[in-house]
C-alpha cells in the first residue's frame, strides 16, 4: 500500500434486534479495497471496440474517451454495485464548479442517469474536450 492509501472510516453498529446480523469489517475494507485497486484499469468498450487506457491523472476512467459511452457498474458512486451491467449513453453535459465537465450518461437497459466527470490532462482525452478546444 502507498503513503496515500487510506482506509475508510466506517461506523459499525452492534448486533441487536434491528440488526440481527453482525458485519465482518475486514472482509468490507478488503473488498473496498480489491475493487479500489482494479478500478483503474484498461477496458474494451463495448459500443465501439476501442481499446481504453487506464486514465493517468489519478483519477478513474469510467467511459469511452471516443465514444464516450459507459456501463452501468454503480448504484452509488464508486460501489460498483449494480447489476444491470448495462451500456450507458451520453445524453448530454453540464459544468460544476467543484467538478469541471460532467457527462450525462443515461442506461439503455434500465433508464438511471448519472453524471462522470469529463477525462482531462491525461492520455487518451475525451473526444468532447478536444472538440471544445478546437473551436475555442
Amino acid at each position: 500500500m502507498g503513503p496515500f492509501f487510506q482506509k475508510p472510516e466506517a461506523t459499525f453498529c452492534s448486533k441487536n434486534e434491528r440488526n440481527p446480523s453482525s458485519i465482518d469489517e475486514n472482509n468490507i475494507l478488503e473488498e473496498w479495497y480489491v475493487s479500489r485497486k482494479t478500478e483503474n484499469t484498461a477496458f474494451q468498450c463495448e459500443q465501439c471496440g476501442a481499446q481504453i487506457e487506464p486514465l493517468t491523472n489519478g483519477s478513474f476512467r469510467n467511459h469511452c474517451p471516443y465514444c464516450l459511452y459507459s456501463k452501468h457498474m454503480d448504484e452509488k458512486p464508486g460501489d460498483r454495485a449494480s447489476v444491470c451491467k448495462g451500456l450507458m449513453a451520453p445524453i448530454g453535459m453540464e459544468y460544476s464548479s467543484k467538478k469541471g465537465y460532467q457527462l450525462i450518461h443515461e442506461c439503455l437497459q434500465c433508464g438511471k442517469v448519472g453524471k462522470n466527470k469529463v477525462a482531462t490532462n491525461t492520455t487518451q482525452e475525451d473526444q468532447l474536450i478536444s472538440f471544445m478546444k478546437s473551436v475555442v
